[in-house]
């Protein structure tokens, strides 16, 4: 008799949502790399551009290129900002798939715990079934002997 597990399709479900959870928690991840890949990149380009800023200013700049350049450095610096809420709420993402990850990992190890404590009783009643079989076989050859005896 072989074993047939009661909820299997409660566990295909439970598997299924894991490996969602673990496709939404790795692209969250990606987005959180690219978001702070972006930061990091704007970053380094504000400060080449203070840098060279720096450098202008020392050969007398005339005033446009100066407003031109602070412009374009409050302009870095908003983009910085922004980049900088979007990697926060990836991180926040990150954490939430995190969690829903783990709720569903947990799930499933539930189930699957239980299809393989289940399998042991069902192990557990086959070797019952067959003891008592090998009994009812034995009380068999055992009353023929006893009747043949006679």
């Amino acid at each position: 008799m072989s074993f047939n597990y009661t909820f299997q399709k409660i566990l295909d479900v439970k598997k299924k949502e894991k490996g969602q959870a673990e496709k939404n928690y790795t692209k969250s991840l990606h987005t959180l790399r690219l978001e702070e890949s972006k930061l990091y990149q704007l970053q380094q380009n504000k400060e080449e551009m203070e840098q060279r800023f720096v450098q202008q200013a020392e050969k007398n700049m005339s005033l446009a290129e100066l407003k031109h350049s602070y412009l374009y450095l409050d302009h870095m610096h908003k983009l910085i900002v922004d980049a900088e809420q979007s990697k926060t709420a990836a991180e926040s993402d990150v954490h939430q798939k995190q969690e829903v990850l783990t709720e569903k990992a947990m799930d499933e190890k539930i189930w699957a715990k239980l299809k393989e404590n289940s399998y042991v009783k069902h192990l557990e009643t086959m070797k019952q079934l067959e003891q008592k079989q090998l009994d009812e076989i034995a009380v068999t050859r055992y009353y023929r002997r006893t009747v043949k005896a006679r």
